[in-house]
């Protein structure tokens, strides 16, 4: 882009002012797509919509950028850039690209953020990558170079659709020092969810690009359970730190001080004036928060939310929505975890991964005994399953009281327990004991397994059993 003088500014000017008529402000048409319209046509169509408006050279800003607010408010700001037509930055062409991919469920978009250093100045950039169907990844978003925004759907993983960008940052001469994972925007553009942006934050300085390459990959596959897990209980899985040790989390994120409020000003969002480093000063080693009761073993299987809650109202609803219910391993190795609610006022939702002995319920009269419904599951070494239970549409008014047991109960049963989908379990009688005590609670036995001898892909359990239970409680109508 050539240099423009002030006189040649001062005369062009002038010659606006002169115009006895001016053409009216242009408008962007919106592209129409029928079902069949193939998703990279439709990608395609919304990258141009965003390049139509332009990269803002000027300095100033003319949406509000404000990262930490709803979905819904940064839909807001995507609509008046649709009517107002002015340049953007790449901040708000991701607002843009969110808010005009809300329409596709087929597809996931996640904010990815770079941190760069050239010549001794901090840059920031970020993008939408898209993922379609569970398959391809690409990207769009809008910069000063065309390499550094749009990406076609054709990247088979998270990280290789990353690794392409920072080879790009490298050819312009830039050293990339972090990369920003968040969590995947809703498809409800009425969504009072607050958006995360930064969920892993990976420095790359220090770190081999296979280790990072891992974590953006496992990141991909569990945001969506990870997401569901922190809205249930406000914060992380423990298991996050352990199983993405590059992580480095922010002391508070969205929040800015004011000298980088002032760093990140109108021209730095992409960022030519943000020199020097504006990260978030990082906790002490040794800060390590409130001290835990270190002489309470920790559970393998941690289970959340700590009570379920079902309304009798619901009982006669046709539909009623499940409650997840979340398995988090915090052990190097895998577990088979059995699911028992012996009541039948519950059912398990979803299917055990692993062969097991489920039944439901039957909830076709109220006469009918109730039937205890059972599921395994198998949560992996670090890993975190969710299972989703709901309250049944019939069931015996005789068995809606409030239970008398504590919750997070853990008790170890020693000795060998049979193997999932060898019948029901024979031994360990505390599994059951506390269920039939008071018919209110969730029962989960959670039965470690090694490799066997015999073969790498033989599991076998070695000998332990922990017990947890988890009780419910169904309110009265009047509640």
């Amino acid at each position: 882009m050539a240099a423009v003088t002030s006189a040649e500014l001062q005369e062009a000017w002038e010659k606006v002012k002169r115009a006895k008529s001016l053409p009216n402000p242009p408008t962007i048409k919106l592209p129409l797509f029928s079902a069949k319209t193939p998703m990279k046509t439709r990608l395609a169509a919304i990258q141009h919509v965003i390049s139509t408006l332009e990269y803002n050279y000027t300095g100033t800003l003319y949406f509000d950028v404000t990262k930490n607010r709803s979905f819904k408010s940064i839909v807001s700001t995507a609509k008046d850039i649709l009517n107002e037509v002015l340049p953007i930055q790449c901040l708000e062409a991701v607002f843009l690209g969110a808010y005009l991919t809300a329409s596709a469920p087929e597809l996931e978009r996640f904010p990815i953020s770079f941190k760069t250093v050239a010549g001794g100045c901090v840059h920031r950039h970020i993008v939408l990558a898209v993922r379609h169907q569970h398959a391809k990844w690409g990207a769009l978003g809008l910069s000063r170079s065309e390499k550094l925004m749009a990406k076609e759907l054709k990247y088979a993983s998270l990280s290789e659709l990353v690794q392409d960008f920072c080879r790009e940052f490298a050819l312009l001469f830039h050293a990339v020092l972090k990369v920003y994972a968040g969590f995947p925007f809703s498809h409800d553009i009425h969504s009072s969810e607050k958006v995360e942006w930064r969920v892993m934050n990976l420095p790359l300085e220090h770190a081999t690009w296979a280790d990072a390459a891992q974590h953006l990959d496992a990141f991909s596959k569990e945001a969506l359970d990870i997401l569901a897990f922190k809205r249930a209980k406000g914060e992380l899985p423990d298991s996050f730190a352990l199983k993405f040790p590059l992580h480095v989390p922010e002391t508070e994120p969205g929040k800015k001080s004011p000298d980088k409020r002032v760093l990140l000003s109108a021209g730095s969002f992409e960022f030519p004036g943000a020199c020097g480093d504006e990260d978030a000063v990082l906790p002490l080693e040794g800060d390590a928060g409130p001290e835990k009761d270190s002489d309470k073993p920790p559970k393998p299987i941690l289970v959340a939310p700590d009570r379920l809650e079902f309304k009798q109202a619901l009982a006669n609803a046709a539909q009623v929505l499940p409650t997840n219910i979340f398995l988090q391993n915090t052990t190097t190795s895998p577990y088979f975890v059995d699911i028992e609610e012996l009541s039948g006022q519950l059912e398990i939702v979803t299917r055990g991964a692993v062969s097991s002995h489920h039944e439901s319920g039957d909830s076709g009269g109220n006469n009918a005994a109730p039937k205890p419904s059972t599921a395994t599951f198998r949560v992996s070494a670090k890993g975190m399953t969710a299972v989703a239970i709901k309250f049944r549409a019939a069931m015996p008014a005789a068995h809606s009281t409030v239970p008398k047991s504590d919750p997070a109960v853990a008790t170890k049963a020693p000795g060998k327990t049979p193997r999932a989908g060898k019948g029901a379990p024979t031994s360990a009688k505390s599994f059951t004991s506390a269920a039939l005590e008071s018919r209110q609670v969730v029962t989960f036995k959670c039965r470690r397994v090694t490799r066997s001898s015999e073969g790498p892909s033989i599991e076998v359990e070695d000998g332990e059993a922990f017990v947890t239970e988890l009780p419910f409680v169904v309110l009265p109508t009047a509640q």
